[in-house]
């Protein structure tokens, strides 16, 4: 896609900034609606860097899964139930700081994981064939060793609790009119 690795660094760089921005202001802006629309482009930011990898299926899925469903389930939910003038969420300083001890503990987890890791490695074979779509569905159904069907109906699963959450939530209780 891109010829000059200067070019593709700086690029990634700047995505990965944009992400890393945004998912800061999904957790510390006070407004959820704020909130919502910082998530989107956050995972829409998260698809370039699957454009950038090649596998423009998976950020297709990115955008339509996350950026399409979950967060449009959220902001439905937002807009039928919430006050949009309001700044609904007050943190308490004992919550933030076990907020910041779990990130923290998660961080550094996940570092030691990945620093064990010896055939951790950013270069992927890819064939010409691998990303078909006939491929992309056999792989997308298959049990077998390299099948997706379990995180496939994952997602399924996962979508169906947002929409039943967002159902839930959105509606009005017995006492209100």
């Amino acid at each position: 896609m891109f010829s000059n690795p200067f070019f593709t660094d700086l690029l990634f760089y700047a995505v990965a900034g944009a992400i890393l921005l945004t998912a800061i202001l999904v957790v510390t802006v006070k407004n959820v609606l704020q909130s919502a629309v910082f998530l989107i482009i956050s995972f829409i930011g998260t698809a370039v860097l699957y454009l950038m990898l090649h596998a423009e299926f998976i950020a297709m899925v990115q955008v339509m899964v996350y950026a399409g469903g979950v967060v449009i389930f959220m902001v439905f939910t937002i807009l039928l139930t919430s006050h949009l003038g309001e700044t609904s969420f007050t943190v308490k300083a004992p919550r933030m700081f076990i907020a910041f001890v779990f990130s923290v503990a998660f961080f550094g987890v996940m570092t030691k994981l990945l620093l064990k890791e010896p055939g951790l490695t950013a270069a992927v074979p890819h064939s010409e064939n691998s990303s078909s779509l006939t491929s992309i569905a056999m792989r997308l159904l298959n049990i077998g060793e390299h099948g997706f069907v379990i995180p496939f109906e994952i997602v399924s699963i996962l979508l169906l609790i947002t929409l039943v959450c967002s159902i839930t939530i959105a509606r009005k209780d017995k006492g209100e009119k």
